[in-house]
């Protein structure tokens, strides 16, 4: 069951939060009858349980909130992808909503009023973040990140913030066309850090609401 994580003021009251617990080994997730032919086909293609259960698991969860939100049956939604890949809601315009996943967690948000992005890293205290900075941080980032915590906060901010831009990663500069350190984000957007998860790092992004201006 999808658990609505406490607003606390962090980040606008519009978007909804919800963190799940993926039990990776339960492999009735997989068969759920709110997931399409071609989700099923997709879930399928992954060699690995604990990818396909995953998956089930994040993709039936988004549906079944989806569907409460617009009053329709989760089985019935459609959804269409954008030209950087990113999924929305046919019929739904409105409705902007992202998920990410790692590890046995996802994270899933929704507003109905402003874009929105989420990441979720699970932790390796033994990553080798240090050959990751050139990848993932400007030239003014790199000496203020010291430890392993804050590169993964510096990474899932930057994702979180492209997601809602819905340009992804894999466009342009990616990661490194934002610069925390100075401040330099995509304009109108705004992000905060999620400590909820423990054993992970976590970030929601977020712009302007529709027609209203700055924040």
């Amino acid at each position: 069951m999808p658990t609505l994580l406490a607003n606390l003021g962090r980040w606008p009251s519009d978007i909804a939060l919800w963190r799940v617990d993926v039990e990776l080994a339960d492999t009735s997730a997989c068969v759920n009858r709110v997931l399409n032919a071609d989700e099923r086909e997709r879930m399928a293609r992954y060699k690995r349980l604990e990818d396909r259960v995953r998956f089930a698991v994040a993709r039936s969860t988004l549906r079944e909130i989806l569907g409460e939100r617009v009053a329709r049956d989760p089985a019935q939604l459609e959804f269409r992808v954008g030209a950087h890949g990113r999924p929305a809601l046919a019929g739904f315009p409105h409705v902007s909503f992202n998920v990410s996943h790692s590890g046995e967690r996802v994270l899933i948000a929704v507003s109905t009023l402003r874009a929105v992005g989420v990441d979720i890293e699970e932790a390796n205290p033994a990553l080798d973040w240090r050959t990751l900075l050139d990848a993932v941080c400007m030239n003014e980032e790199a000496p203020g990140i010291t430890a392993v915590r804050e590169f993964y906060r510096c990474w899932t901010a930057k994702e979180a913030l492209l997601k809602a831009t819905g340009a992804g990663i894999g466009i342009g500069d990616g990661l490194k066309s934002i610069d925390l350190a100075n401040g330099r984000i995509p304009p109108g957007f705004d992000f905060a850090w999620l400590d909820d998860v423990d054993g992970y790092e976590a970030a929601v992004a977020f712009g302007v609401p529709a027609d209203t201006g700055p924040l």
